[in-house]
């Protein structure tokens, strides 16, 4: 089955949204984390903290030696 040209264009914003291995932003870090995207995705801020996203949410949030998960 095609994907609709909704998806498409998301991906192509996607493509657009990276660095290496981390996603410019947060927004682009939780749709990246979603199906059809993908399952996971990090955002590294320009503290070097990183937010570790999975399907969609916040997971974890590593800041030095710290991880840290949310909700915990």
């Amino acid at each position: 089955m095609a994907e609709s040209k909704d998806i498409l264009a998301i991906r192509e914003w996607l493509e657009t949204q990276e660095d290496g291995m981390w996603s410019l932003s947060h927004k682009a870090a939780i749709i990246r984390s979603c199906d059809p995207f993908g399952l996971v995705a990090d955002y590294k801020d320009k503290d070097g903290t990183i937010y570790e996203y999975f399907n969609g949410e916040l997971q974890y949030i590593t800041r030095g030696e710290t991880r840290t998960g949310v909700g915990e």
